[in-house]
């Protein structure tokens, strides 16, 4: 996230930790004491710009986690200036979905919005007021608001605010929020257990980079778009765990658009790295695809550089965790990519969107990064990290080259073993199986059972030719979500009963691996488009009686094309997985040519396995051990 390096010598950020902020010193009679301090009430424009973004507020705070990923806070609640008052607008609560999918009872702060009352700005016993006004005092003087920690059982808060609180809201943290110079609010985290010190150095580390990031979002959006909808995915995608040093708009021979070049230093890795957002590559029907490059302080020296590649329905945001722990603890140079129709990036520039195909995805979009990425680096080898159908697509391309090179004679195919070190497939099937009865696939398969094979694959097939001709050609998975959930334009009230109402996305993502929050930002930033085309080549494979995944157009069996695999590979299976069950890929490793063959299974579900954080320490740890011996 882009933020305003301003006040970057507040917090010492080159020693890496964080102190209270030195007072600048006066004389005693230059002095100004907090209870002087006038309070402005919120313009009324941004007040109203601020109503459909302070949601992503308190939904940042309950995201919050420390450095062993444990959550920070298990309430977070925003109060804003309101006219000659402070007044409880936004709340959000931190609990698992496998909690609501079992139909426990877990408690909630929606009582604070409906019985919270607005409490007079002079009112002697405000502490968000008298709290406001030393942050004031602060930042007039250069400095970010100091963080306030409050024993709420035993410390003087307001009597209306401690009629409202529940047994397991003990402890408090606030952060004042600052908008052009301006106090907006204060956004408070509140935990049941006390905070340790060590813990309270991280939540300043954090709670100064959530801070920047908020001031920076706002004020940039009341200059400009006033998109709240933009502004609520920029402040609830910030990495607080890092702080920006500065900011570039660098350019690139291959594109006409400056790539956003930003310079972080991350507290949990104590290390310096470098973002670009975003390299376009252009592909094949005026389509594009969009790389994210992580660069970090020092490389390894392995020479290999990884490109990430999300599954079905993803953006690469989905690969975030894998993507910064590669890159900043092991020094991988890495590429997260989004293939085309993930973003505005990846659509062509006339707005004409047709349907694409897996095809696409293999035949075309890959091969295109692979010619990028050795123009770039031209003594570098590549090493291949996909999930679910981004696994999918290096093995395609690499086991059926010979066949994809004589269907497109005449373009530029690079040959897998003069790019492709090794391929990591994490989740990645070789054709479609689910164990879970999702949407009644096991009803529908058994009536197409009596159906002989070649009819089944000739109406897939035109389905999906059929579907490259109508205006419905992509599904959008987020609004489907939306649509499914029963929600509004948005998912931001927290509302998780996702369990009670669409009991198979265990299945999907596995409850005891994703929390709320974690889910919320999948539906929100990482559940996109999908062409029609793409969706009918898994439900082919899917209901055929046959083990295989073909070309859209019948020409290629991609699973009978495995056989001559033959480059490393590196294969992470879940026990969980319902979406690629373990006996649909155990035995496939047996039939590569390959002779560096590697199967790792982690306890894990099909999404929970790249979002649980100690499981992705693990596994790019290994990946890493693997790497270096190539």
């Amino acid at each position: 996230m882009v933020m305003n390096s301003r006040k970057a010598s507040k917090i010492d950020t080159d020693a890496l930790r964080i102190i209270k902020n030195p007072k600048i010193q006066r004389s005693e009679n230059l002095k100004v004491n907090p209870e002087e301090i006038f309070i402005f009430p919120v313009p009324k424009q941004t007040y109203q710009f601020l109503e459909g973004v302070w949601t992503s507020f308190v939904n940042k705070m309950v995201s919050l986690i420390y450095f062993d990923d444990e959550p920070c806070f298990s309430y977070a609640i925003f109060e804003i200036i309101d006219k000659d008052a402070m007044k409880v607008v936004a709340t959000a609560t931190h609990f698992k979905l496998k909690e609501l999918a079992l139909k426990k009872s877990v408690p909630g702060i929606d009582e604070f919005i409906k019985q919270a009352k607005p409490i007079a700005l002079l009112d002697p016993q405000n502490e968000s007021s008298r709290y406001l006004q030393e942050s004031i005092i602060d930042f007039n003087n250069g400095l970010r608001p100091e963080i306030k920690f409050i024993d709420l059982k035993n410390e003087p808060i307001h009597p209306d605010k401690r009629s409202l609180l529940t047994d397991t809201m003990n402890y408090a943290v606030g952060l004042p929020i600052f908008i052009k110079e301006n106090p907006i609010g204060i956004l408070w985290g509140i935990a049941k257990d006390p905070i340790q010190e060590h813990e309270k150095i991280e939540l300043r580390q954090q709670f100064f980079s959530l801070f920047d990031v908020i001031e920076f979002v706002i004020g940039k959006e009341l200059d400009s778009h006033l998109d709240t909808y933009m502004a609520r995915k920029n402040i609830e995608k910030a990495d607080t765990h890092s702080n920006s040093k500065s900011l570039f708009y660098t350019i690139t021979e291959e594109q006409k658009e400056p790539v956003t070049s930003i310079i972080f230093r991350s507290h949990q890795y104590e290390t310096e790295y470098r973002m670009d957002a975003s390299f376009i590559i252009p592909t094949s029907k005026g389509y594009a695809v969009s790389l994210k490059q992580f660069t970090p302080e020092k490389f390894n020296g392995s020479k290999k550089n990884l490109l990430l590649i999300p599954g079905f329905f993803c953006r690469r945001s989905v690969m975030d965790k894998l993507a910064r722990e590669l890159a900043l603890k092991y020094g991988y140079r890495v590429f997260s990519m989004d293939m085309r129709g993930r973003s505005k990036q990846t659509m062509p520039k006339n707005g004409k969107k047709e349907g694409w195909t897996v095809d696409d995805y293999i035949q075309s979009d890959f091969p295109e990064v692979l010619n990028w990425l050795k123009k770039q680096f031209p003594e570098e080898m590549t090493v291949v990290i996909g999930h679910s159908m981004g696994g999918m697509i290096p093995r395609f391309y690499t086991a059926a080259y010979d066949k994809i090179s004589a269907n497109k004679e005449g373009t530029n195919l690079p040959k897998p073993e003069d790019y492709i070190a090794g391929v990591v497939a994490i989740t990645s099937p070789n054709y479609i199986r689910l164990s879970s009865n999702m949407f009644y696939v096991d009803q529908i398969k058994k009536g197409l059972s009596m159906i002989p094979s070649r009819s089944v694959v000739d109406f897939f097939l035109g389905m999906a030719s059929f579907s490259m001709q109508t205006t419905i050609q992509t599904i959008d998975l987020k609004r489907f979500f939306k649509m499914l959930l029963n929600l509004h334009e948005s998912l931001r009230p927290f509302s998780y009963d996702i369990g009670t109402k669409m009991l198979t996305i265990k299945d999907f993502v596995g409850y005891k691996e994703i929390t709320p929050p974690e889910w919320y930002f999948l539906v929100e930033d990482v559940f996109c488009e999908e062409s029609v085309s793409v969706i009918m080549q898994f439900v082919h494979s899917q209901l055929s009686n046959e083990e295989s995944f073909m070309s859209s157009d019948g020409k290629i069996n991609y699973t009978q094309e495995m056989k001559n695999f033959d480059l490393p590979i590196y294969s992470i299976l879940g026990t969980e997985d319902k979406i690629v069950p373990m006996d649909t890929k155990v035995g496939d490793l047996d039939l590569l040519k390959s002779k560096n063959k590697v199967v790792e299974k982690y306890d894990q579900g099909h999404l929970g396995i790249i979002f649980h954080n100690e499981t992705v320490r693990k596994i790019c740890a290994n990946i890493n051990d693997w790497i270096l011996k190539l």
